[in-house]
């Protein structure tokens, strides 16, 4: 009697973790310089390893250290991403591309999404380039995907949306544990626009260093993993991908730690509540 019971209970579970909500992020370097940066909360989490997010990976950012970027990308092009399974119409995942001041162009920069919304992406090839901020308003060159378990290709010195690393990782690979922040980074600059995104949702801020890192050589270990510490949201609503919808933005007051003044508000914080209140069961 008792084992009737077991095996429906070990069933349900077998069958959540399936369902887990995952995300990678991978790199393709092909500017023969340079070393990819991933980093959320102030954290480096990968120098051009797939990186692996057991859970919603929130208000995180990318940029090619070239040898003149500061730590959270100044002087240099930026992705901002966040990757997270919708809970509702317009609350999955977000790239973007930014040269806001004190961001600038210094290579090609790509992304592209796979596993879901595939080929959706945007390419900036010059310092004058359409598909990314350069206004705090510039709300079109967004990309949205509303697939669950979407994963992200980021590109230097060629085109993501084309490229053949658009394949899905296996899942269940394992490395270095880490939980995903859902706190979104906030950086400024004296004389730095910033831009924060359109959402009723606020984020508390983690402060970030600003020392300007130096190149490491690219390692070719195995995938870093986040591990999450509760359950993920899902989302049952139909897969749908949406390039540059519109959204209204509002202001979030800067952090004031004086030992950081270089900090940019980032807009991926309309994410961070969402995932936070994780999945009701």
């Amino acid at each position: 009697m008792q084992l009737s019971f077991v095996l429906p209970a070990v069933a349900v579970l077998a069958g959540a973790l399936v369902r887990a909500e995952q995300h990678t992020i991978r790199f393709e370097n092909k500017c023969g310089k340079g070393t990819p940066q991933l980093i959320q909360g102030g954290k480096v989490l990968s120098t051009g390893q797939d990186f692996t997010s057991n859970g919603p990976f929130a208000a995180g950012i990318a940029y090619l250290q070239t040898g003149e970027c500061g730590f959270n990308g100044e002087n240099c092009a930026l992705l901002e991403m966040t990757l997270v399974n919708p809970t509702a119409p317009g609350a999955g995942s977000s790239t973007d591309i930014s040269l806001i001041a004190p961001h600038a162009f210094n290579v090609e920069t790509s992304f592209s999404y796979f596993g879901g919304c595939d080929g959706q992406g945007a390419t900036c090839d010059s310092g004058a380039c359409k598909s990314a901020f350069f206004q705090p308003n510039d709300n079109q060159v967004q990309v949205q995907c509303e697939t669950n378990d979407v994963n992200l290709l980021i590109t230097f010195c060629g085109d993501a949306t084309q490229s053949t690393g658009l394949t899905t990782p296996d899942k269940g690979s394992s490395s270095a544990a880490h939980q995903p922040s859902s706190v979104a980074a906030t950086h400024s600059s004296p004389a730095a626009a910033t831009h924060t995104s359109a959402a009723s949702h606020a984020a508390t801020s983690a402060a970030a260093s600003t020392h300007a890192t130096s190149s490491v050589p690219v390692s070719s270990a195995a995938s870093l993993v986040a591990q999450p510490s509760a359950a993920s949201p899902s989302a049952s609503s139909v897969a749908s991908c949406k390039a540059g919808s519109r959204r209204r933005r509002r202001s979030v007051p800067a952090d004031a730690d004086s030992t950081s003044p270089n900090r940019l508000r980032r807009h991926h914080a309309r994410n961070a509540d969402a995932v936070n209140r994780g999945a009701s069961f």
